[in-house]
């Protein structure tokens, strides 16, 4: 009853009217069945020791509680603010009642004309023996595409996916479901301080099937430094040619949404760079639906693994099963011989792990694997939204996922910089990054949401986090800016404003934990990071697992293979030896492509 009691309270005085709209209900439920077993406990703690009589309190009062707790000195109560502010907002507006106040037409439904699944995935409901010549865990931008070449070799592939398959056909645009069934932890998951939201796809698919579609091929520069790790480069490019065919890769479906034009004016105005986003689609919309494509594609224009890579694989023979989480691989002789999966055990000749750079080095390290880069090197990219009010109508939720960016600030550092992107707004996510200072301050701002627009700043980061597993295996990451990353950051947040105020935004801030205004500049408190201040997020998560030249640097061989275990492939994005500095997909594509290809002709 404590936990109740507190919770209402905190969800009522950061949203006034989420009792009755069954926000503390949706959070707690969030907590039990999204978080982890340490991040559950810890929340948990937290609410059973709540301030005594929180709920007395006057409304002034309670938000002053609050408010102290945002500012305080002590992390850990930052971070028990953040993790609250987070999911009583995000449930807030991500639940039907606030919709009409802001502006949001919600979702749009089932499209009529969605296509049919284009696989029949296995769920098993008991025991389960398979035998193959590869099992590949994980089915996204790497699984999916290391099964497709794999079983085009002629193998036969066993595909393990922890999270279920969803069609075009359940993609309805509702950012609760979509969340749920979509993203890892409900689009909960974070760093063990909060400091950083890592953001990935958890379905059969994975990322490819939430992701922005955007398509950049790994930058030269950026091959370089890996060449110089023992990262092979030089045999990439016929697998980047190959990744960028199968998707279809283009600009012709590039027609800039509002959210699109804003950046643009805002940059033509500076004499900045500006360009079209090269995107993995064919025919599409462009319109009011793409703008929910971080939900699922509703018409199949999106190429998706679950749209190609994975439909071949099914073609070529592969079995594929989903609600199936791998628990570690099965090791005999120094080789990988299979997968223990629970209620399902794989009998392998060799096995394929691409679960994503969080769970692919948790396998590894369940699995008995001691080799100290195994789990370091965890690079985030971790990129944080300005937001501009203004004049016009926006509707930042439709349009375009993505149609256009700036290079403005790629090379400011040796290779380090950062890009400008837009990304469609939908209230439970922003909710959860507008600045709080109150609550009806912040019912203020969301009742802006169709005058809004965000940018983007997603830097290339030099520093490293790491990924550890808890003694119940569970994985947690942890991640600290790095002081140079920081000083690129407050670069592409100033100019992130530059850019809004050149496009004639009126009121402009960044998803701070506090509020800081653009007044001809940001002040300092704006650039100030770390737990429970600044929002960061991550949607490219890379480098946990890295290939390289020797086991004293990176945790696989050039080939893909672990250096301790044999038949043990790495590939996906805890492959890359350095953050990629662009939108990762067709590089975790390329790579899985390389290794598995020759994996294949080994076998």
């Amino acid at each position: 009853m404590a936990v109740v009691r507190s919770l209402d309270a905190i969800c009522e005085t950061f949203a006034p009217g989420a009792i009755e709209q069954g926000v503390p209900t949706a959070v707690l439920h969030a907590i039990e069945h999204d978080l982890t077993a340490r991040e559950r406990g810890r929340m948990l703690l937290l609410l059973r020791t709540w301030l005594p009589g929180f709920g007395r309190l006057s409304r002034a009062r309670r938000e002053g509680v609050l408010r102290s707790w945002r500012d305080s000195r002590v992390p850990l109560q930052r971070t028990g603010f953040q993790a609250l502010r987070k999911a009583a907002l995000a449930y807030a507006y991500m639940l039907p009642g606030r919709w009409q106040e802001i502006g949001y037409p919600g979702p749009l439904g089932v499209h009529p004309q969605a296509p049919a699944p284009a696989l029949e995935p296995l769920e098993p409901i008991g025991e389960l023996q398979l035998d193959c010549d590869v099992c590949v865990v994980g089915s996204g931008a790497g699984g999916g595409v290391a099964a497709a070449v794999l079983a085009a070799a002629g193998l036969d592939v066993v595909v393990l996916e922890a999270g279920g398959y969803w069609s075009e056909r359940d993609f309805d645009g509702a950012e609760l479901a979509g969340l749920s069934r979509l993203y890892r932890a409900g689009g909960a998951s974070a760093t063990d301080d909060q400091g950083v939201g890592l953001i990935a796809g958890a379905c059969l698919g994975g990322g490819t099937v939430v992701n922005y579609t955007t398509s950049f091929r790994t930058p030269d520069e950026v091959l370089a430094e890996w060449e110089g790790l023992g990262f092979p480069s030089g045999e990439l490019g016929p697998s980047l040619d190959a990744v960028w065919e199968r998707l279809g890769v283009n600009t012709d479906n590039n027609l800039p949404s509002r959210r699109d034009e804003v950046l643009r004016r805002g940059l033509e105005s500076l004499g900045w760079h500006v360009d079209a986003m090269p995107r993995d689609v064919l025919s599409c919309e462009q319109g009011v639906l793409c703008g929910y494509c971080g939900y699922g594609c509703p018409i199949g224009a999106k190429q998706s693994t679950t749209r190609t890579w994975l439909v071949d694989a099914a073609a070529a023979g592969a079995r594929i099963v989903v609600g199936t989480k791998a628990q570690r691989v099965l090791v005999e002789g120094g080789a990988a011989v299979g997968v223990d999966a629970g209620l399902v055990r794989v009998r392998a000749r060799a096995v394929v792990a691409a679960a994503g750079a969080i769970e692919t080095p948790a396998l590894l390290l369940r699995s008995g694997l001691k080799n100290p880069n195994l789990g370091r090197w965890l690079r985030l990219h971790p990129a944080t939204p300005v937001i501009g009010i203004l004049d016009d109508e926006i509707r930042p939720w439709e349009g375009t996922l993505q149609a256009l960016y700036s290079d403005r600030h790629r090379f400011l550092d040796d290779g380090y910089g950062l890009k400008y992107e837009t990304v469609p707004a939908h209230p439970a996510l922003l909710a959860a990054a507008i600045p709080w200072e109150g609550a009806e301050e912040h019912a203020r701002l969301m009742a802006c949401l169709p005058r809004l627009a965000g940018i983007a700043v997603i830097p290339r980061d030099r520093g490293s986090g790491r990924v550890r597993i808890a003694r119940n295996g569970e994985p947690i990451a942890t991640y600290r800016l790095a002081e140079d990353d920081a000083r690129r950051l407050a670069t592409g947040i100033d100019g992130a404003g530059r850019i809004l105020a050149a496009a004639g935004a009126r009121e402009i801030f960044p998803a701070n934990a506090r509020m800081c205004r653009w007044d001809v500049g940001f002040p300092a408190e704006a650039f100030r990071f770390g737990a429970g201040r600044g929002s960061l997020y991550s949607l490219h998560i890379m480098g946990s697992a890295r290939m390289g030249g020797s086991p004293s640097m990176s945790a696989a061989r050039p080939t893909g293979e672990t250096w301790e275990v044999r038949d043990l492939v790495v590939a996906d994005g805890s492959a890359f030896p350095t953050a990629s500095g662009v939108n990762p997909m067709i590089t975790i594509e390329a790579i899985a492509h390389l290794n598995a290809r020759r994996l294949a002709e080994r076998l």
